[in-house]
C-alpha cells in the first residue's frame, strides 16, 4: 500500500461534519483482561509478597480510551476480536454497558481472551505489564467492515495487527476522518502507518528508535515529516513533548498523589483526540490529555480510573494554560 500524498494528507485533517458520520470515535484495537496486583515494592529475586490488593478488569489501549470519549459525551464504535470465553463477555459487556457501540466486535469461538498481569508498586506507582495474546484472536483485514471504519469523524487504532490496521486506516482516511495511531513499538509497518495518521502519539524511546535519531525533537520532527501533523511522546512525570503544526510544543504534567500508573497513555491518547474533535489547537488539546492522564494515575486500574470531564476541567483550572 503506497503512502498518501501531501495534499492528499492535508485534506484528510477536515473532519466530515457530524451529522454525516455514525460516530465521533471508531476504535481499532486489542482488548485484554487485567488483572491488577499491587505490591508493597518491587519484587527483587526469590521473594513471596502478599498483594495488597488485587483486582480484574477490562482494559485494553484502544477500548479504554473508548470508554473515556463515550463518557464525555462523544459517540464511538469498537471494531476488534475479542475471545468467545467469560474475559471476552465481560469485556464485551463492560464496552456495551459504557455506550460503546460493539456490532463490529468479534467473539472468537474456541479462543480464549488476551490476559495483562499488571504489578504496580504501591511506593511510586509505577507499573510492569506482562501479557499474552493467543494467535487466534488476530483479527485479518478480510474481517473488517469498511462502512463501520468509514463512519467515524475520527478512527483510533493500535498496531498489533499491523496489517489490518493499516487498512483500516487507508478505509477511515479515505473517508475523510482523522486517524489517530496509538503504537508501542517499531514495526515493519510503522512507516506506512505514519504516512495514514494525522496523530500519532507514543511513550518517550520510540521516536528515537524509529528515526535512529537521539535528540527527541529531531525524532519528532523526522515522525512528522512522514506524514503527522502532530507527533508527540509522553514523559511520564516529565509531562510530553509534541511537533504540532510545524512548531515543537512542551506540555508539563499535572502533579498528582500517584497510585497507578496503568491508563495515563489512553487517557492522554483519548483526551487529544476529544480536544481536537472539539476544534481546539494543539496546544489546548495536548494540556487537556495531560490533566486526563494524570487524573487517571490517582486511581487504582485501567477502566476505573478514567476521569470526568468536571474532573479534568477542575484540574485544568487549578493550573491555567494560555493555549
Amino acid at each position: 500500500m503506497t503512502a498518501p500524498r501531501a495534499a492528499t494528507r492535508r485534506a484528510s485533517c477536515r473532519r466530515p461534519p457530524r451529522a454525516a458520520v455514525r460516530f465521533d470515535v471508531v476504535g481499532f484495537g486489542v482488548g485484554t483482561v487485567d488483572t491488577v496486583c499491587v505490591l508493597p515494592g518491587p519484587v527483587l529475586g526469590d521473594a513471596k509478597l502478599r498483594l495488597l490488593d488485587c483486582q480484574v478488569h477490562p482494559g485494553g489501549q484502544v477500548p479504554t480510551a473508548l470508554v473515556a470519549l463515550q463518557r464525555w459525551g462523544l459517540r464511538t464504535a469498537y471494531v476488534g476480536s475479542l475471545g468467545a470465553d467469560a474475559g471476552g463477555q465481560m469485556q464485551r459487556r463492560d464496552l456495551q454497558d459504557a455506550g460503546v457501540d460493539v456490532s463490529a466486535a468479534r467473539l472468537r469461538t474456541g479462543v480464549a481472551s488476551q490476559t495483562s498481569v499488571i504489578l504496580v508498586d504501591a511506593v511510586t506507582g509505577a507499573r510492569s505489564v506482562l501479557w499474552q495474546r493467543p494467535e487466534g484472536l488476530a483479527l485479518r483485514a478480510d474481517e473488517l467492515d469498511r462502512s463501520v471504519l468509514s463512519a467515524g469523524r475520527a478512527l483510533l487504532l493500535d498496531a498489533d495487527d499491523a496489517d489490518t490496521a493499516l487498512q483500516a486506516a487507508a478505509w477511515a482516511r479515505a473517508a475523510g476522518a482523522l486517524v489517530m495511531l496509538d503504537v508501542d513499538v517499531p514495526g515493519p509497518q510503522t512507516a506506512a502507518l505514519l504516512a495514514h495518521s494525522d496523530v500519532v502519539i507514543v511513550g518517550d524511546g520510540f521516536p528515537q528508535r524509529h528515526t535512529g535519531r537521539a535528540d527527541l525533537a529531531a525524532a519528532l520532527r523526522a515522525m512528522a515529516a512522514a506524514g503527522p501533523r502532530l507527533v508527540a511522546a509522553t514523559l511520564g512525570a516529565g509531562g510530553a513533548l509534541a511537533w504540532a503544526d510545524g512548531a515543537l510544543r512542551y506540555v508539563p504534567a499535572c502533579r498528582v498523589p500517584v497510585v497507578d500508573t496503568t491508563s495515563a497513555g489512553d487517557c492522554f491518547h483519548a483526551g487529544c483526540l476529544y480536544g481536537l474533535l472539539q476544534g481546539w489547537p494543539a496546544a489546548r488539546a495536548l494540556h487537556f490529555a495531560a490533566a486526563a492522564a494524570a487524573l487517571a494515575c490517582t486511581r487504582l486500574g485501567g477502566r476505573p480510573s478514567v476521569p470526568t470531564l468536571p474532573e479534568v476541567a477542575a484540574l485544568l483550572a487549578s493550573q491555567p494554560v494560555d493555549a
